[in-house]
């Protein structure tokens, strides 16, 4: 496991930073699946107190991908092959409808955006910025949602996304590289810009389905090495 070092953060926007700090801790590995936080130790290394440190992981268990156990503490989420099934299938059917619903609420302004999205998914892979690169890809994909006019299912997807962000960061990982090829959504720009509706619902579909098999190797092993290494929660080692 790689050693895990907090650099100090400034005063002015400290919540803010430290999910920031925290979020890709976890994005890059730094913090695994399944481990508990150390309040104490990761207070000293950010020189803050521990009482916005305790607001910041608040934020991440409202988002999903911490999750805080009475008398037991806060951890990483565990991630399973069955989580990573039920958010691609439930992702595959929301981006069906959020294009079918933004569609025809396509205008230039829109085209505009995809293009500005688009662009710094690229800008931060050319970077090697592995949680840059998963938060302005989310960005990209959630457009359809932003344009499609209900607000039910642009709030099931902000839910999501959380859930995502974790999920794609595992993907790279299973990859091993940090980032994944730079033209990876040139198609998937190219359809919504384009005049064939169900081209683009069917190339999001298996823009979700790529490598997903590889994904789901990696988290099944993942489960196995906590089954056979990992204590019981209460007993977890603390980072």
């Amino acid at each position: 496991m790689a050693k895990l070092d907090f650099s100090p953060i400034a005063d002015t926007t400290r919540r803010a930073e430290i999910v920031a700090l925290l979020r890709r801790a976890i994005l890059t590995g730094q913090l695994e699946p399944g481990q508990k936080l150390n309040e104490l130790r990761i207070s000293e290394q950010m020189r803050v107190s521990r009482a916005p440190l305790r607001e910041a992981m608040r934020e991440l268990v409202q988002e999903g991908i911490l999750t805080s156990i009475p008398y037991a503490g806060t951890f990483v989420i565990d991630v399973t092959a069955k989580d990573i099934i039920d958010a691609y299938s439930l992702n595959k059917v929301l981006d069906e409808f959020a294009i079918e619903l933004a569609w025809p609420q396509r205008d230039q302004r829109f085209f505009d955006e995809l293009d500005r999205r688009h662009e710094a998914v690229k800008q931060a892979t050319r970077a090697l910025d592995t949680t840059s690169q998963i938060e302005t890809a989310l960005q990209l994909h959630g457009l359809i949602y932003e344009w499609a006019d209900n607000s039910v299912l642009l709030e099931t997807w902000q839910r999501l996304t959380s859930r995502l962000q974790m999920y794609f960061a595992l993907h790279q990982r299973a990859r091993n590289e940090p980032v994944p090829a730079e033209d990876l959504h040139e198609t998937y720009a190219a359809l919504l810009k384009g005049s064939d509706m169900r081209a683009a619902q069917r190339h999001a579909r298996e823009h979700i389905d790529g490598d997903f098999e590889e994904l789901l190797a990696y988290a099944r092993g993942l489960e196995k090495r906590a089954s056979k290494n990992r204590p019981t929660r209460g007993q977890r080692t603390a980072t």
